[in-house]
């Protein structure tokens, strides 16, 4: 029985906001709602401090008719992240902590194993944990093989991490770990829920719609559950097999295709939801989400509905607060040369290379980034796992309206413009050139594998669709294609 919105006249539920861009969004979601391709989903996007999308539509989940409600709670998986480095931002504007610190000053459990010279930012070259280059990549591989609840039990996740030695070098590599929570916890002297409510909860007015954790007294009947269609997994996980052949892949090489299989299952249990994860489980409305990143475009600023002046949560100006949370201006020495990340947020770049801001894409396709020059943010839930494809098309479809510049993450082959060919070029003259990280999405790793024949309309559409598509989770290295690809930028 089809729960789409040609069987269910409360499919999308009714919005206050009058702006032409929601209309032709709630046009374009009755579409893929009709095509199956929504089960449930929330958009909300601000843009100059005010709400111009606040719409909900679908189902909670495969097994539950009951409508999609603007407070309704879903699993955001890796967005997660954005949110507690958020709060180690927070943290240090407040004095609670400093970036230039040793890890084991904020957590003394956290020096054995050689771990003892880590930092939260360190040396003035590079940050160790922000920019995901601690070396543990792979700290909590195997915890539930045995007993998937111990992934969900936080203080034995936080000795797990305490104990285990780096992989590689800190500082040298990127490789995407979770690791922020546990200097979140020692720094403050607080729960991480505490923290959380603090920080954002209570000054951005999100009670009951941001969690990391779910308390006892939220009501199932708010969660969404998640689903997934074959086809889709199937990509996804010959996507993530696939990273095994590169040796600059971003991807824990403990990342396997069971632990896929058994996420989402996992994802659905109330002990899951419960669960303190702070890199994967922020159980969250789309409205609260944006309302997150609308602040934080705005250097803290909390947007409001009156003209009166409303308290920053941060003390610091707000071109600090940027230039730390994507590593530009005094932090850009900071970052890794060709990473993903700034301290602690992945950067958003924009189809025709400029930095535009920060966001990031959690593994069901739910996501959140803003645009910090035209103060636009955004958020979108789903609970059947796209992997990005239909949040691309939500993305295109705004950005289009909006005339906002496009993120590379949510373009497509043909939206990438020429020029940025010749970005590779400088990058080939660095020392580390031949290990340049291009981001790529799945769908560009297969062109390539399919379309790998000699000719030079050929080769363009291959470094086309390589150069300009981007996802966090997925990079190769330029040294295989460089005799290639190189003579088509002199």
């Amino acid at each position: 029985m089809s729960n789409g919105p040609a069987s269910n006249a409360k499919w999308l539920y009714d919005s206050p906001i009058n702006f032409d861009v929601e209309a032709k969004l709630r046009h374009f979601l009755v579409e893929m709602g009709n095509a199956d391709r929504i089960l449930g989903i929330q958009v909300c996007a601000y843009k100059d401090g005010k709400v111009i999308i606040d719409t909900s539509a679908g189902v909670l989940g495969i097994d539950d008719p009951r409508p999609v409600q603007p407070d309704s709670l879903f699993n955001v998986f890796s967005v997660t992240k954005d949110i507690t480095a958020g709060l180690v931002h927070w943290l240090a504007d407040k004095g609670k902590l400093k970036l230039d610190d040793h890890v084991a000053n904020i957590w003394p459990e956290f020096s054995t194993n050689g771990k003892d010279q880590i930092k939260i930012f360190s040396g003035g070259f590079v940050n160790h944990v922000l920019t995901h280059s601690a070396g543990l990549q792979n700290a909590l591989a195997g915890i539930s093989d045995n007993d998937p609840d111990l992934y969900c039990n936080f203080d034995k996740c936080l000795k797990r991490i305490a104990m285990v030695a780096p992989e590689t070098e800190p500082g040298t590599k990127e490789l995407y770990h979770y690791h922020l929570g546990g200097y979140v916890v020692r720094a403050s002297g607080k729960k991480y829920q505490e923290v959380l409510e603090e920080a954002f909860t209570c000054p951005l007015g999100i009670e009951g719609e941001f969690y990391i954790g779910t308390p006892p007294g939220i009501k199932e009947s708010r969660l969404a559950t998640l689903t997934t269609d074959a086809p889709d997994f199937n990509k996804f996980t010959t996507f993530i097999e696939s990273q095994k052949i590169s040796d600059t892949s971003t991807m824990p090489s403990s990342f396997t295709f069971s632990m896929l299989e058994n996420l989402v299952p996992l994802s659905n249990t109330l002990s899951f939801s419960r669960a303190i994860q702070p890199s994967a489980n922020a159980h969250v409305s789309a409205r609260a989400l944006a309302r997150y990143y609308a602040t934080l475009a705005d250097g803290g600023v909390v947007p409001t509905n009156t003209n009166g002046v409303v308290p920053g949560i941060f003390t610091n100006p707000k071109d600090k607060i940027h230039d730390a949370i994507i590593g530009n201006g005094d932090y850009n020495d900071l970052i890794l040369p060709g990473g993903s990340f700034g301290l602690g947020f992945h950067r958003i770049f924009a189809t025709n290379g400029l930095l535009i801001g920060f966001g990031l894409m959690g593994f069901s396709g739910s996501t959140g980034y803003c645009d910090i020059n035209n103060r636009f943010a955004i958020g979108v839930t789903l609970n059947k796992c796209s992997f990005g494809g239909l949040t691309g098309e939500i993305i295109r479809l705004i950005c289009s309206e909006l005339d906002l510049p496009l993120p590379n993450e949510y373009a497509v082959p043909s939206e990438i413009p020429k020029p940025v060919f010749f970005q590779l070029k400088e990058v080939c003259s660095k020392p580390w050139g031949q290990k340049f990280l291009i981001n790529v999405t799945y769908q560009s790793r297969d062109y390539f594998r399919n379309h790998n024949s000699v000719g030079d309309q050929t080769n363009k559409a291959i470094f086309s669709s390589l150069f300009g598509c981007n996802f966090c989770y997925s990079v190769i290295t330029v040294a295989p294609i460089i005799n290639t690809v190189v003579p088509l930028l002199h």
